[in-house]
């Protein structure tokens, strides 16, 4: 018997009694819950969320693991502004206001994740939210922290593991476990925290496996099941019930040792995962990926012209083969780098404050093997920035400049060199102790990437053969962004509105040529540049409805919609529609439950080679118990009504849909 049907009585039982109960946490509460969390990911003072000009969100680890759907894109995916590219429950990246891949960067600790995410949706992001302690989401271009590769915005998972303070205990930790029946899948994981006078020890691990998942009817979309009929396809052998080939193992395994002082800290980690999972795309196809990680961090407060100092970096060794089938190894991919940063805050110049700091990276990128899209390529970058604020207290402005330059050197068409300026100006107000505004202009510059230059080669799991163009130029962009927040303790409301406006935007074309293959032939995409434009908003509220037959009642609810096009007409493609989100929760004697829903409109608005994607409507239910004192129980229950769902952000949408109906049974124990 599956699992599903040992749990669906109980799980179900108590996730359709969440109106009644209420539930753990709200669905998109971190912009005004964390108001006083200070924000790890950007530049300048330490400030805290609700400081920010530009949309933030963070995630506590409780948050995060309830949170949790395969890969970190599926994880995130319903925040206001973030979709997926949900390529199969393996592989999952953050897309941003429409922009994803090399505009959005995944950082672990502030640094890069330097794995191949970035380089095609199949790979996945190597950063494990699972173990994370906190995930931090700046929307909107952080370029000047991070480089023009932050167009987008950044996702900076913080796992702890190199502690800045003196815990307050001297031994604390947390175990994790759950089961879900939608893929049998089984997760774990578990923190260890000591502290021996200045010395704090981090022992952090997690584990998952999952098997092929069920899902609502035919992994085949209709329009694809036509075709595949008219092209002489036996109905009989569509996938139905199962998505098959999408089972998925991952393991990891960190630890880290830091020395906390008076005004200083210095500590090292070190980060080992392994991941195995279906390619979706390709019938027997998996990859099997490997990645080790060494990272260095310190900081010191100062006395004098020089404020802090802080400095981090990582050396990554990364690699995936990806196999045609069981024993038969195809093309594998690595990725040998470093990348450091250093920044220096200045003491403050009357109500000025603000740091400088210099960035350098280098990556070694290699694909081996008859789908191999580029030869080895070398990426060294240097970037070299400034930022100031200045806060009247009722008003402030900021601004800051930042160069980078970068050459990319391919064994094959040798090497390009390419310099990027970013800036950016904002300034905000506060209009007695609720109402902030603000409103901000940045100027990005992004250097094109190894792949979007030298790329030539088949890639059967996006269906396509992708050509690079050697003599793309820097795509520019400006960014115009205005927000307004309303911040209390019973209600509040945010609101942004945004605009995109490209020079030289990099994406792929459809040529209309065929690349003849023996596996079958593929279109040839190519890399091409044009002014485009993205315009978008994103709205979010909470409020607290007060008490009912016992019960301490909130809502909450957001939308968010991008309009991407090509300033010569046309659509850009996998743009993610209007979606919408909306939760009711409460609490009653220690037990919580959350009743919420999800509505993504049908996306009409597509590239010439994409079809359209139908809209759904799901519904979802948590159900927490507090057993024991810091042991939790959640019972949760998502799709409720086995929704087909096929998102349009995703490659794979044709030919698999998400999850189908899933329960899940999880317990957490802080110690």
């Amino acid at each position: 018997m599956r699992l599903a049907s040992r749990l669906a009585f109980g799980v179900a039982a108590m996730a359709f009694a969440a109106p009644a109960f209420a539930q753990t946490t709200p669905a998109d509460p971190p912009e005004s819950a964390d108001r006083d969390v200070v924000i790890i990911t950007g530049l300048g003072p330490a400030r805290t969320s609700d400081e920010l000009i530009a949309s933030t969100t963070v995630l506590d680890s409780d948050t995060v693991t309830e949170r949790l759907a395969g890969g970190l894109g599926d994880t995130l995916a319903g925040l206001p502004g973030i979709a997926s590219t949900s390529f199969g429950p393996g592989a999952s990246r953050p897309i941003i206001r429409g922009l994803g891949a090399e505009r959005v960067q995944v950082l672990s600790n502030g640094i890069g994740v330097i794995d191949a995410s970035a380089a095609s949706p199949d790979h996945a992001v190597t950063s494990d939210p699972l173990g994370a302690e906190r995930i931090e989401i700046l929307r909107g271009p952080a370029s000047l922290a991070y480089g023009g590769g932050a167009t987008g915005g950044v996702v900076n998972v913080i796992d702890g593991l190199i502690v800045e303070t003196l815990p307050e205990q001297a031994v604390s930790g947390a175990v994790y476990g759950a089961l879900t029946s939608a893929d049998e899948g089984k997760q774990a994981a578990a923190r260890v925290v000591g502290t021996a006078g200045n010395f704090v020890g981090v022992l952090n691990g997690s584990w998952m496996d999952a098997g092929n998942v069920e899902i609502p009817g035919y992994a085949l979309s209709g329009a694809a099941r036509a075709e595949a009929i008219a092209d002489g396809a036996d109905p009989a052998d569509f996938a139905n019930g199962t998505l098959p080939n999408s089972a998925v193992e991952t393991k990891a395994l960190s630890g880290g040792l830091s020395w906390v002082g008076d005004g200083a800290f210095l500590g090292g980690a070190v980060w080992r995962a392994e991941n195995r999972y279906g390619i979706v795309a390709e019938e027997e196809a998996f990859i099997d990926m490997e990645q080790t990680r060494y990272d260095l961090r310190g900081g010191l407060d100062l006395d004098g012209p020089i404020s802090s100092l802080k400095a981090s970096g990582s050396v990554v060794d990364y690699e995936h083969t990806e196999f045609e089938a069981p024993g038969e190894p195809g093309t594998r991919f690595t990725n040998e780098g470093w990348e450091a940063r250093i920044e220096a805050g200045h003491a403050p110049i009357g109500l000025l404050e603000g740091s400088v700091g210099l960035q350098a990276s280098k990556r070694d990128f290699a694909a081996i093997g008859d789908e191999a899209l580029i030869g080895p390529t070398t990426t060294d970058a240097t970037g070299l920035f400034v930022f100031e604020t200045w806060d009247a207290g009722e008003w402030g402005l900021e601004g800051g400049l930042r160069f980078d330059h970068v050459d990319i050197d391919n064994i094959d068409f040798g090497q390009r060199s390419f310099e990027a300026w970013n800036a950016s100006f904002g300034a905000h107000f506060h209009v007695g102790e609720h109402l902030f505004f603000g409103a901000s202009i940045a100027r990005t510059g992004r250097a094109p990437t190894d792949l979007e230059l030298f790329a030539d080669g088949p890639h059967p799991a996006t269906a396509q053969y992708e050509v690079g163009d050697d003599m793309l130029k820097v795509e520019k962009g400006l960014n115009t962004e205005f927000s307004a927040r309303w911040e209390d303790d019973a209600f509040n409301l945010s609101a942004t509105v945004y605009r995109f406006d490209f020079d030289n935007f990099v994406y792929l074309e459809d040529t209309g040529v065929v690349f003849a293959d023996p596996e079958g032939d593929l279109p040839v995409f190519q890399y091409v540049q044009a002014g485009a434009n993205f315009t978008g908003f994103e709205l979010q509220g909470d409020a607290q409805l007060g008490s009912a037959f016992g019960v301490d009642w909130k809502a909450d609810a957001s939308a968010d919609f991008v309009r991407a096009k090509l300033d010569a007409g046309g659509n850009l493609p996998l743009i993610p529609p209007l979606t919408i989100n909306a939760g009711i929760e409460g609490e009653l004697n220690g037990v919580t439950g959350r009743l919420e829903t999800q509505y993504a409109a049908d996306q009409d608005d597509v590239a010439a080679f994409e079809t359209q994607t139908d809209g759904y409507l799901t519904f979802d239910a948590r159900v927490g118990f507090d057993v024991a004192d810091g042991v939790r129980l959640m019972l949760e229950a998502r799709n409720l009504t086995d929704e087909e769902v096929r998102v349009h952000s995703s490659p794979l949408k044709a030919i698999a849909p998400l999850t189908g109906r899933n329960f899940r049974v999880a317990l957490k124990a802080t110690f």
